[in-house]
């Protein structure tokens, strides 16, 4: 078995022909669906990440260093498919995996990190891919017939996992109908200018600062220099604290926080941002308790004790 082979173009999983589906695809939904597309999906994997979300029942391989969005296009991947009204859900190895399988009946369960699951979990996957079914609650002898899509992740190398006995490679193969690379962020130096942007067109929206739509370009210049070993999440962790801090239509060079591996606080950074993300919203919403609460999902005593742990809050406004 050569599990070097293209997986897009010759595995096949009950009688799936991953590339004559590739190949004959409706251009209609294609461009309908292309429309939609995010800015996260690098441009050589959006095709591919088109057909994969019409597929409906056909594994998913998705292959990427960490912070590279492969949660992120798993869930588009999902939210673009059949099973949108679906449930959606990520595995964890602290429950079996035929439990989490159950659990997500027709929907699409991910499973994150597929080659750190140990070698029995892996042939419960293998199995189910196979026979769509997974053991009975009531016994081994009964199965249960379900209906799951798979999606899987991982950042190691699993074919070489699979040829030193550390990987099923039988399950390599049934997963690799659809495989899709996330290439680093240092990589993508082309598309970094709609990555950034994109971000901050999610960020504005939930921020509920939609009039800022742009970079200028001294802080896409500091941006581009950067090589972000954190890749997406790094990116985004950073441009949150930028559009917070942004006065105007755009975010300038000033916007930007202090980041680099060597001056990077993850701690401070995500307080600084909780802070700044509360109080901006209070703000907007004219220091209204209750229904800043909703915004941030908490109750209310969780958000009063953070106004008092960031010192946020209008000298009017009692925090007790």
């Amino acid at each position: 078995m050569n599990l070097r082979q293209n997986p897009h173009s010759l595995n096949k999983v009950d009688n799936f022909d991953a590339e004559r589906y590739y190949r004959t695809a409706p251009k209609a939904w294609v461009s309908e669906l292309s429309m939609e597309m995010v800015h996260f999906i690098p441009a050589s994997q959006r095709r591919l990440a088109m057909m994969a979300a019409q597929a409906d029942s056909a594994p998913v391989l998705i292959h990427g260093a960490s912070g590279t969005g492969k949660g992120a296009i798993a869930r588009w991947i999902h939210a673009n498919g059949p099973r949108a009204a679906k449930p959606f859900l990520n595995a964890t190895q602290s429950l079996t995996l035929a439990t989490q399988i159950s659990k997500a009946q027709g929907g699409t369960l991910v499973v994150p990190e597929i080659g750190t699951w140990n070698l029995s979990e892996q042939r419960v996957l293998l199995n189910y891919l196979k026979t769509k079914t997974i053991p009975h609650p009531d016994g081994e002898a009964m199965r249960m017939l379900l209906n799951v899509r798979i999606i899987a992740t991982t950042d190691q190398n699993l074919e070489g996992r699979a040829h030193g006995g550390l990987f099923n490679g039988e399950l390599l193969e049934k997963l690799n109908v659809f495989r899709i690379e996330m290439p680093p962020l240092s990589r993508r130096e082309e598309e970094f200018e709609d990555i950034a942007l994109g971000i901050v067109t999610e960020i504005t929206r939930e921020l509920h600062k939609e009039h800022l739509r742009a970079l200028s370009p001294e802080a896409l210049q500091i941006l581009k220099e950067y090589e972000w070993p954190g890749n997406l999440r790094e990116l985004r962790n950073v441009l949150r604290l930028a559009v917070v801090a942004a006065k105007g239509d755009r975010i300038e060079s000033v916007n930007l926080p202090e980041f680099g591996a060597d001056r990077v606080d993850f701690r401070a950074t995500r307080e600084q941002f909780e802070k700044v993300y509360i109080l901006e919203l209070l703000k907007t919403y004219d220091w209204q308790i209750e229904k800043t609460c909703r915004i941030t999902r908490m109750d209310r005593p969780t958000l009063l004790d953070k106004m008092k742990q960031y010192g946020i809050a209008p000298d009017t406004l009692p925090l007790l």
